[in-house]
């Protein structure tokens, strides 16, 4: 009997992933242990199943800041210590094929691709191409977090109970950016959808990211600028309502809904300690870096983003404040495309400009091409603006690894470790066709 990565989801997951979505369905076997056929989907229900993959996508809490964790951004409390899951990402110690996150990040992704396997495949059999374009989004979505966390994963077009090896990473690369032509091609645009679906300028959003990390800098900055002329978002002044009352936000291209009463990831539970107004688990904090070399004198975010707190018993802790109870989770918002304009254009008037006009939003002073002695000196100011600005919503770590600078975290030995262990739980379940990154 097979017992593929694939067939595990097929039985683990499908049969209930859009329980919530469909339970008003009557020709639907909600019970079924199986996968959802696409022949199930029809004219009438497709739109549940499309609401579906957008929850299911949603991200799991602890995932969301792995770039974070790992590029210095935090460092581990005395609630969690050294050894704990995010201790070892932390301080790069025993890392291996049993890592938690690991396994986590591999399952969501092909939980989803399958998810939007499904979708995909009945939005073609009803010619919905926009919703075909909303599918081959998450998948492409799902992808590029598997990409960069493990190199090189299986490419799965359609759903099998095969398994499937590992593609080469150029090869992963290259169907994401098909997926997100296709979306940017048949979707819709941000001013029909919203900041609540994955619309066209989404799409470039997304594709823009995957050109930085393939170091096609130029054509993101272009895509960057057509994103902010064409949804007219604006970077918004009041950086604590862009996680606290994300809603209200004028910068938002896109984030998961997270309602409390269906996904409920509650981001303020990992930082804010117990018996405080947002009280949690408190098992990451900013690290000495963060605090004492990130943030320039008078920078809003960092009162934002850190706080220090004094309990009952006159004791107090520094905390990652960024978040309050459950929000909205960002996926791309316009501050990043900036930034992303910014990089993509280098060290010019036109790239300086949109770092600028950032920095100016943010009470910070903006620069002249002659405080830069070149590109790379330019590239650094870039780097560090997107740590200050997107600190813990999930870049850092791969921001370094993509600028090949991650080799200068005192957790990373070697450029091996830029990418995470493959679970050998999957190893094992795929009969070996699935084989382990060096290294580990």
């Amino acid at each position: 009997m097979k017992n593929s990565i694939l067939n595990i989801f097929n039985k683990l997951f499908l049969g209930i992933l859009f329980l919530g979505m469909i339970s008003c369905e009557d020709d639907l076997d909600i019970y079924s242990e199986s996968a959802i056929s696409p022949e199930q989907i029809n004219e009438e229900n497709i739109q549940f199943f499309l609401n579906g993959l957008y929850e299911t996508s949603t991200y799991i809490r602890d995932n969301y800041v792995f770039n974070d964790i790992r590029g210095g951004n935090y460092t581990w409390t005395a609630l969690s210590g050294n050894n704990s899951s995010y201790g070892l990402l932390i301080t790069g110690n025993g890392v291996d094929d049993s890592n938690s996150f690991s396994s986590s990040i591999w399952q969501f992704g092909f939980k989803n691709i399958y998810n939007s396997n499904v979708l995909i495949d009945a939005a073609q059999r009803l010619d919905k191409k926009e919703i075909e374009a909303e599918g081959r989004f998450f998948r492409a979505f799902m992808y590029y977090q598997l990409v960069t966390v493990f190199g090189g994963v299986p490419i799965m077009e359609e759903n099998t109970v095969e398994n499937i090896a590992r593609n080469e990473a150029a090869e992963v690369w290259q169907f994401i950016l098909n997926d997100l032509d296709f979306a940017i091609a048949n979707g819709r645009e941000f001013q029909a959808t919203g900041n609540g679906r994955a619309s066209i300028q989404m799409a470039k959003a997304l594709k823009a990211r995957v050109l930085l990390a393939l170091d096609q800098k130029e054509n993101a900055g272009n895509l960057a600028v057509e994103i902010i002329n064409e949804t007219g978002l604006v970077i918004d002044p009041e950086y604590d309502r862009i996680f606290r009352a994300t809603n209200e936000s004028t910068e938002i291209l896109f984030a998961f809904k997270n309602l409390q009463t269906e996904t409920n990831v509650r981001m303020s539970s990992l930082f804010w300690p117990y018996g405080t107004a947002w009280a949690g688990s408190y098992f990451v904090q900013p690290s000495d870096e963060v605090l004492n070399s990130v943030y320039e004198e008078n920078d809003i975010r960092r009162e934002v983003n850190i706080q220090t707190i004094v309990n009952s018993d006159g004791s107090s802790n520094t905390i990652v404040s960024k978040y309050w109870d459950v929000q909205p989770l960002i996926v791309s918002r316009i501050s990043e495309i900036y930034l992303i304009a910014a990089e993509g254009k280098g060290l010019t008037q036109e790239g300086l400009n949109y770092l600028n006009e950032l920095r100016a939003q943010r009470n910070v002073p903006t620069y002249e091409l002659s405080d830069f002695t070149g590109q790379e000196d330019f590239l650094n100011a870039v780097l560090m603006e997107r740590q200050r600005e997107l600190y813990s919503e999930g870049f850092l770590f791969y921001d370094l690894v993509r600028t090949n600078k991650a080799i200068e975290l005192p957790n990373i030995a070697n450029t091996d470790q830029y990418l995470m262990p493959i679970p050998g739980s999957q190893i094992n379940l795929s009969n070996n066709v699935l084989t382990q990154n060096p290294g580990y």
